[in-house]
């Protein structure tokens, strides 16, 4: 199917059958629902706006309002039982006037029986807090997952107009009603993706660097590079697939399949990642 800028997200439907993708067409993110049999378009979907196609708890597909920055407010929240998307409020002297406010919001889910995504609407709202937790900071969002006692899990980037800063990307565990960080971990480089474990977070970053943290407390366990022979290979996407194992996209086009992971930062570099 036709892609001009390269498709955001893939959901596969619960019955496995067919999959929702996310296609870029004139600055446009339109959704297609595909069957993983033939390819076939089953059914098409052009949102009124912006928005992020993601994954919720139970597997039905959601869409969530990607805000006026692209890709810098999209938020990619995998296995939510709310639908999360970054909120700006601006200023009352002017519509088009300097952010005011920015806040994460959620919606609970409410894709329908047919599991055919919906956008939710501003009425929806079950919480809404400030992104950041320094005052007059700005945060640009990212990936992240929700965890099984219902807390937030997610990456991002500090915005100051002079470009990434040393610590200005992070992960963090929030609570979902106050946006209280449980834990902060700071690096200098932007992470492109990131999922998790019941005991683990994974995170892969622009640097070629992956990185596990303890989910409880957001201490480093290990991190390496992703290498394969020597030549260092740039993660785009990154899915945990089982105890240990990941699965991992590459902007070379390829599909690492990544084992043993619970050992340490040595299995990553030294070629314990697959080729698929």
């Amino acid at each position: 199917m036709p892609d001009e800028a390269g498709g955001r997200a893939i959901v596969v439907a619960p019955d496995e059958g067919s999959a929702w993708i996310a296609l870029q067409r004139n600055d446009i993110d339109d959704l297609a629902r595909v069957s993983l049999a033939d390819g076939g378009c089953l059914d098409e979907l052009t949102p009124t706006g912006r928005a992020s196609l993601v994954r919720c708890a139970g597997g039905l597909p959601a869409l969530a309002p990607a805000g006026s920055n692209g890709s810098r407010s999209r938020m990619r929240i995998r296995r939510g039982s709310r639908t999360y998307f970054m909120e700006n409020i601006r200023g009352p002297e002017s519509d088009v006037g300097p952010i005011s406010d920015q806040f994460l919001a959620a919606t609970l889910n409410t894709t329908p029986p047919d599991g055919r995504p919906r956008e939710p609407s501003s009425t929806e709202l079950t919480f809404r807090f400030p992104c950041s937790w320094t005052p007059n900071e700005i945060h640009f969002a990212g990936a992240g997952v929700e965890t099984s006692d219902g807390d937030l899990v997610h990456t991002g980037t500090v915005y100051d107009g002079r470009g990434l800063q040393p610590g200005g990307s992070f992960v963090g565990r929030r609570r979902p009603t106050t946006g209280e960080p449980l834990w902060v971990f700071r690096t200098d480089r932007a992470a492109v993706d990131l999922d998790a474990d019941s005991k683990t977070v994974y995170v892969a970053f622009r640097n070629v660097e992956l990185v596990a943290l303890d989910v409880d407390t957001g201490i480093a366990l290990w991190r390496g590079r992703v290498i394969i022979g020597t030549v260092p290979v740039l993660p785009t996407a990154l899915t945990v697939a089982g105890p240990g194992r990941l699965l991992l996209g590459t902007g070379d086009g390829r599909i690492l399949e990544c084992v043993d992971l619970d050992r340490s930062p040595d299995v990553v570099h030294s070629g314990d990642c697959g080729r698929r």
